[in-house]
């Protein structure tokens, strides 16, 4: 594994967090308050979040394909992959499973926490591959 203490971090956040649903690492890894996709978020809301998602997909899993590092950010394509079993307010369970990419790029701050979060994948892939018609009307 990486040496760049930035790098560990990030691994054990999708190891631990995404793949293990252990959301206490989260004030570990994110600052008291930083940004998500440029909108304001602290650990604890973003815990509940993703608590909710690992009900929905309860095998959930975070699979770190590629990773880049910069002197200002490391950045990950990580591999989602899951069985959904809880259901959507719009999504009864199907049951069906999914797989999915998508880029992270986290910025820290010099305290070694993520300041910025930047976060894209194709939702829209996911919920085809749960059987939702998502064409355009």
């Amino acid at each position: 594994m990486d040496e760049d203490p930035r790098v560990q971090s990030v691994m054990r956040y999708w190891q631990e967090a995404w793949s293990r649903g252990r959301v206490e690492v989260l004030s570990e890894f994110y600052a008291a308050t930083y940004r998500e996709n440029d909108e304001a978020n602290t650990p604890e809301s973003f815990a509940g979040n993703l608590l909710r998602w690992r009900e929905i997909f309860p095998d959930f899993q975070a699979d770190v394909d590629r990773v880049w590092t910069t002197p200002g950010a490391v950045i990950t394509r990580v591999v989602y992959s899951g069985t959904h079993r809880g259901d959507f307010t719009f999504l009864q369970a199907t049951g069906r499973a999914f797989r999915s990419s998508g880029l992270d790029v986290f910025e820290f701050d010099t305290g070694g926490k993520v300041v910025q979060h930047w976060h894209e994948t194709d939702h829209w892939e996911l919920f085809e591959q749960l059987g939702v018609e998502v064409g355009q009307s």
